[in-house]
């Protein structure tokens, strides 16, 4: 078990040929299954988007690296639309606010509990409380109820079951897995988040239904994966090939393609700098297809995504 603080900054290798190909620069959370899907690596190398390791494709992770088989097994993030869509509801716990069930809030979240040696599952988050009169420990992962974008809600007798000790956290693992509705339940009365018989892990946004979400309706992605079908009717002759490999080389195009089309319009809320210190996208700039392509060619589209505002 390891924190995601013992693991960015780890050194990247490939044990095929045993180089040291990157470091990983950050994690991915994957809010409803309360996992780390990706892992976001800086190789020092310019490119025109950036690279992400899925968590399947790593061996392990040791004290001093991250393993994975060869260099092939870091993708570039444009050519997988459920890292960009992960990131983009920027999941970062650390730092979110905690929030009990009836809706107290007790204190922030820390650091995070990773289970290294198997899905590379959140096992618990370290508690900051906000008064000096509370309990700090880890919050283990059967208290959480769901990980937002702002907010860490979690049951109402969390503090009770605070773990003091990390080690403690492997007597928790068999009781982590939380059950999932396979719809959002009726809030419209309160603002609870879980039954008597289990919780729902979905995002907190889509929780309090601040966009008229209703448990019905369909959960929504900013970046959709490009449908097949899409591809038929603009290259009929590519349908074959496209059904074979999924999101194949035309597929990344028109997901590409949609990511920008998305982007254009909105307003930079950090500014971002090029390869050599040069302002590419200043703060509060309206990005252009310009800027889009500028910091594709430095480097920097994940920057990009993550900091952006309608």
């Amino acid at each position: 078990m390891k924190t995601a603080q013992q693991i960015i900054g780890l050194p990247v290798v490939s044990i095929i040929d045993g180089n040291e190909i990157g470091k990983v620069k950050n994690v991915i959370i994957n809010a409803s299954k309360g996992t780390i899907d990706f892992f976001v690596i800086d190789s020092g190398v310019r490119s025109l988007s950036g690279g992400v390791i899925p968590a399947e494709r790593v061996l392990g992770i040791g004290e001093y690296a991250l393993t994975i088989q060869q260099p092939d097994d870091i993708s570039d993030i444009v050519k997988i639309p459920a890292a960009i869509e992960l990131m983009q509801k920027n999941i970062t716990v650390r730092g979110t606010r905690v929030l009990t069930r009836k809706g107290s809030l007790l204190g922030q979240a820390g650091d995070i509990y990773i289970d290294d040696e198997d899905t590379y599952s959140i096992v618990g988050v370290e508690f900051i409380p906000s008064n000096s009169d509370t309990s700090t420990g880890i919050i283990p992962r059967s208290s959480i109820i769901s990980f937002g974008k702002d907010l860490l809600v979690v049951n109402d007798d969390f503090i009770e079951k605070l773990i003091q000790t990390p080690s403690a956290i492997e007597d928790e693992k068999k009781n982590s897995q939380p059950i999932i509705y396979s719809s959002a339940p009726d809030i419209s009365d309160t603002h609870e988040t879980a039954s008597d018989n289990g919780v729902w892990a979905g995002d907190v946004d889509e929780l309090y239904a601040l966009d008229g979400f209703t448990p019905d309706m369909p959960e929504s992605s900013l970046f959709d994966t490009p449908d097949i079908s899409e591809i038929d009717k603009e290259e009929p002759e590519l349908t074959a090939e496209a059904s074979e490999i999924g999101t194949g080389s035309r597929a990344a195009e028109l997901f590409e393609q949609r990511q920008q089309e998305y982007l254009l319009g909105k307003r930079v809320t950090k500014t971002i700098y090029g390869s050599y210190g040069q302002v590419i996208a200043a703060e509060g700039e309206i990005i252009t297809e310009q800027i889009i392509q500028a910091v594709k060619e430095n480097g920097k589209l994940i920057e990009l995504v993550m900091n952006y505002e309608d």
